[in-house]
Parts: C-alpha cells; structure tokens; sequence
C-alpha cells in the first residue's frame, strides 16, 4: 500500500472516531434533558380583560406526578395575595389551578414540577389583569390552598412518563454501543492494513 492510500485510511479511522463520540455523546443528551415551559394560558407577557377560569402551563413533556407537594402552582396577585383556589392539576404535559383573580394588576403564576428525568424544575410566568370597571374581584388569600398531594385525573403520567424515559436511555445506550462497535471495526481495519504494509 502507497503512502497516501495509508494515510487516507488513516485519516478514515480518525473521522470515523470522531463522528462515533460526537453520536454517542448526541444520543446521550435528550436522556439527561430537563422538561421545560412551552406555552401557558394566559401567555407569559400578556394582558388579559376577562378573568380565566385557570392558570395552565404547558411543558414539552408528561409532567410526573409525585405527590407529597412536589408539584406547585401558586398564583400570587397584587398585595402578595394567592388567587389559586385549588391544588395543581397534572394531566399529560400540562399544570394547571384554579383561579379567581382578585382587582387588576400583574399576577403572577410560579411552579415547580419534576421533570421527566426525575429532577426537579422551577420558574415563573407573569400576566397582567386589566379587567372591565365593575368586574368581581377576588379578596386572595394569604397562603393559598393546603396541597398535600398533586391531584391526577385519569391516567398516571408518572407511569407514561418514566416508560418514555427509560426507552429514550435504552435507545441512547443501543446507539452507543453501536456507534462504539462501528469505531472498534474501523480501527482493527487500519491496524490490519498497516501490518500488511
């Protein structure tokens, strides 16, 4: 074998290492990824005239539901004051309470929720309320509903959620192994070659 044809060969088996860490290091990041926000009702920024019924959130996957008050929605108003008037509602990839909000002001709505990936994640969206003269208002309440647990209507996004999580690591785990095995084969190829040579 020439010169060159080596060296092509060599450089062959050095792409084909790198293109195998950059897959397994790719296949392994939506594995370790947190839940994040991808819309809320009303939007974060926006100025509402008619009082909603709820605050919802919306993440880009199931929210798990564990209890024990992990989960939390509070919608705090002007004066501080909390206008949710019941405990976080987790169903699929949304959150949300029930509201009644108070005079017209910025609100706005915290949560915390565990992610798909077991971690937990917190933020805050904020609205404003600019409601007709003469609307009912809402007096709050200083502390909000007492949430022992996340209320869960139908099916268990903790089940559904922890199965998708377990298939994105195994597929993340089969990729890499197979990515490993191709950068395993290309490297005896070049050791073979250049003990032929």
């Amino acid at each position: 074998m020439r010169g060159s044809e080596r060296r092509g060969v060599r450089r062959a088996a050095v792409i084909g290492l790198l293109v195998a860490a950059f897959a397994v290091l790719v296949g392994a990041l939506p594995a370790t990824a947190h839940d994040y926000l991808v819309g809320s009702d009303p939007a974060d920024g926006s100025t509402v005239t008619i009082a909603p019924a709820a605050v919802t959130l919306t993440f880009d996957a199931a929210v798990l539901s564990t209890g024990n008050g992990a989960t939390v929605l509070a919608v705090t108003g002007p004066g501080g004051k909390h206008y949710e008037t019941g405990c976080p509602v987790v169903k699929n990839d949304d959150l949300s309470a029930a509201v009644r909000l108070g005079r017209a002001g910025t609100y706005t709505a915290t949560w915390r929720i565990v992610s798909s990936d077991g971690h937990p994640v917190s933020d805050s969206i904020r609205f404003r309320y600019a409601p007709a003269a003469g609307a009912a208002a809402s007096a709050g309440s200083a502390n909000g509903p007492s949430c022992g647990s996340v209320v869960t209507p139908g099916a268990s996004p903790a089940a559904s959620s922890s199965s998708s999580s377990s298939v994105v690591v195994l597929i993340a785990v089969v990729v890499g192994v197979l990515v490993l095995l191709v950068a395993g084969v290309a490297v005896v190829a070049v050791v073979v070659t250049r003990r032929r040579t």
